[in-house]
């Protein structure tokens, strides 16, 4: 299977379902990871630093060969303003990437209160829409612990649990890849992102567990 994750910025991947990633590669499946937005220069207001996109691209490379996927950058770098471009753009971003490697599934961040992640989102449902030529046959949502308190319309429904039991430590390991993202307390620092998956666990009796919501799935 050759497996699209879809990310609206460098790092929500391994936040989001680096164990996941992790698994699919270990199982024999193609992974590409496709990050859509990187500002030119940008400002993370936890370091009060500003972070060059060649930086992030490098994180990006870095942690995708960790993870044994392969990866792509799209040319928007309007970070946080994603819902300034004009959304047929990134709507043929992911088509165009879509029919270069033609996966049968793909892993798209759920919509939540970021603009650039809804943004993210309808492109690609819009991308996946049936009528189209080149679509996966699966579409699956995943989540990062940073959104999980987002109003009710954009709440995850887990309907998939993967057990990442075996992946955890590499995940959060990987995870430090991304210096110049990394926040040493909130809900995407490592020591909570290992806590978020204990508690996903827990929901389905297994030691450590990342959520998916079906879109669809084709059988």
């Amino acid at each position: 299977m050759k497996v699209l994750v879809i990310v609206p910025h460098a790092d929500d991947e391994v936040y989001g379902m680096g164990g996941t990633i992790l698994k699919l590669v270990d199982q024999g499946h193609e992974v590409k990871t496709l990050a859509i937005c990187c500002g030119s220069t940008y400002s993370f207001e936890h370091s009060g630093k500003s972070i060059p996109r060649e930086v992030r691209e490098e994180e990006f490379r870095k942690a995708s060969n960790m993870m044994g996927a392969a990866h792509q950058m799209l040319d928007f770098t309007e970070e946080s303003l994603m819902d300034t471009v004009p959304i047929r753009d990134v709507i043929m971003g992911i088509e165009h990437a879509q029919d270069e490697y033609n996966a049968d599934r793909w892993y798209v961040a759920g919509p939540s209160f970021h603009q650039d992640h809804r943004v993210v989102f309808e492109a690609a449902m819009a991308a996946a829409r049936p009528s189209r030529a080149n679509v996966p046959r699966d579409v699956l949502l995943y989540e990062t612990a940073l959104y999980s308190w987002s109003p009710e319309c954009w709440k995850m429904k887990p309907h998939v649990f993967e057990n990442i039991e075996c992946y955890l430590k590499r995940k959060i390991e990987i995870c430090h890849v991304y210096k110049s993202q990394l926040r040493e307390t909130g809900p995407i620092s490592p020591e909570r992102l290992r806590e978020w998956a204990v508690a996903c666990g827990s929901e389905c009796g297994v030691a450590a567990a990342e959520r998916f919501e079906i879109v669809r799935i084709v059988r």
